[in-house]
């Protein structure tokens, strides 16, 4: 890979892994034509999927031009558009917001904006709202601080995830975060024992006794000694006993 060209025509499709040597290959090739007088460096458009990949295709072509005595060109490179696409279309808008009747200084959301606008979108999205409807069963559990909804906490989770996707190199698919998140889990909890069937109806089973030996909530029986806080833990764990029940049916 690292000793491949890309021939100077309208569309060059460039198919390979990650660390193959794809930054590089278009950091020769566009020095190259720099050089050759095929492409003028503030005329260069190279979309990245991070800032820091853009940085470093910027510097690589920089530092070609300078070795070959190309000062003017150097210069002019930081002229050119590199960077990623979301950069890219910042500079566009502001360079032609008159042109498209938009103000030429865009803003970034605000945090009540951002959390507008993914509650719509978390309003949207089906399988966004099966975890909404059960938080508790995937681990969004109430706590002490009632200044912050559960789940205002799962939107929380989402705008973090959705940040650290970002940041992520554009060869990270789906397969490759499955395979460590299933790497992690097995790290921290090992293999089953048994399957996971068999596992269920043992789970299952022991529900069963237990509704069978107190087929009503007790935390309701005012002859029961509790105090408030194991009385509503007691009412919690009923209550994820006959969900449990429930979801079986």
């Amino acid at each position: 890979m690292h000793e491949a060209k890309l021939e100077f025509k309208a569309l060059n499709i460039v198919s390979a892994g990650a660390g193959t040597g794809k930054t590089h290959c278009i950091q020769e090739t566009l020095a190259e034509w720099v050089r050759t007088g095929r492409v003028a460096p503030d005329r260069i458009v190279a979309v990245t999927f991070t800032e820091t990949a853009a940085a470093e295709l910027q510097t690589r072509i920089r530092e070609a031009l300078v070795s070959a005595g190309m000062l003017e060109e150097a210069l002019r490179l930081d002229n050119a558009y590199i960077s990623t696409i979301h950069s890219f279309g910042l500079r566009l808008i502001g360079e032609f917001a008159f042109d498209a009747g938009i103000s030429p200084s865009p803003r970034l959301l605000n945090d009540d904006e951002v959390r507008l606008l993914l509650g719509r979108a978390l309003a949207t999205s089906d399988k966004a709202n099966t975890l909404v409807q059960a938080l508790d069963r995937h681990g969004y559990k109430a706590n002490h601080d009632w200044t912050v909804s559960t789940e205002e906490r799962f939107r929380k989770r989402v705008l973090a995830l959705a940040g650290k996707l970002r940041s992520m190199d554009s060869g990270t698919g789906c397969d490759t975060l499955t395979g460590y998140a299933e790497a992690g889990i097995r790290t921290i909890y090992g293999r089953p024992a048994h399957e996971g069937e068999a596992l269920r109806q043992e789970l299952y089973q022991g529900i069963v006794a237990i509704l069978d030996a107190f087929p009503s909530d007790i935390s309701k029986r005012q002859d029961l000694e509790l105090k408030d806080s194991p009385r509503k833990q007691v009412r919690e764990n009923y209550r994820r006993l006959t969900f449990a029940m429930a979801d079986e049916a």
